[in-house]
């Protein structure tokens, strides 16, 4: 029977040549100003094309806010004194649409249409610079994230008897600044939350849970 070679204690967390990645994935609350306001577009029966435009109300200088559920794909690698580069990609749809109201600009053979706003689907990519501290169970950090916000619209339009499906779909900067923890739960595992707040408009806010997988056990920081 042969033996092993004797490996120095922890050399399971090894590698420490590589910086730490870690991939997480999880779910997002959003809520964001509507994306609405002025924007127009046709809706098809048949034949006839009709023209509508969007209006959304602004109370306090402030957009209606729409809601909205994403599931979260992110991979963030370690930099030099802390600081760590992220890539994220969120995915989802609105749970609660921004209060909107419809106006039709153009009327067929049996008046216009009438339109009720649906839900829609969200896509944010963006990218995230940020510098974190280990604590005793974790890490806790602070960042900015920026990126792009893709928002498609749903409308139901009924007209004599005809049923249709239309969609807006606008797209907006998003700049937001975060906190981000989390806590070790096995040496490459760890469970955390992520808040935040838009730095260019207000009343806006996310917040989100994952779990993340480390290419170094415990991130080579132990």
């Amino acid at each position: 029977m042969g033996y092993r070679h004797c490996v120095e204690f922890g050399a399971w967390g090894g590698g420490l040549k590589f910086p730490d990645i870690e991939l997480e994935a999880g779910a997002i609350v959003r809520r964001f100003g509507s994306l609405l306001d002025g924007q127009a577009g046709t809706v098809t029966h048949g034949s006839e094309a009709f023209a509508y435009r969007v209006a959304t109300p602004v109370a306090a200088g402030h957009r209606s806010l729409d809601t909205a559920v994403l599931s979260t794909m992110r991979g963030s690698i370690a930099l030099p004194g802390g600081l760590y580069s992220a890539l994220e990609l969120d995915l989802g749809g609105l749970a609660r649409a921004g209060q909107a109201s419809t106006e039709m600009m153009s009327t067929g053979a049996f008046g216009a249409p009438e339109l009720q706003q649906r839900r829609g689907f969200v896509v944010d990519s963006l990218g995230a610079i940020g510098v974190r501290g280990a604590i005793h169970s974790g890490a806790i950090g602070v960042e900015l994230a920026g990126g792009m916000r893709a928002v498609s619209y749903h409308f139901h339009s009924s007209y004599h008897n005809c049923e249709q499906m239309t969609t807006l779909t606008e797209v907006a900067p998003v700049a937001e600044a975060r906190v981000h923890g989390e806590v070790w739960i096995s040496p490459w595992l760890t469970a955390g939350a992520t808040a935040g707040t838009s730095v260019i408009e207000g009343h806006t806010w996310m917040a989100g849970l994952y779990v993340g997988v480390h290419t170094r056990a415990f991130g080579g920081e132990r």
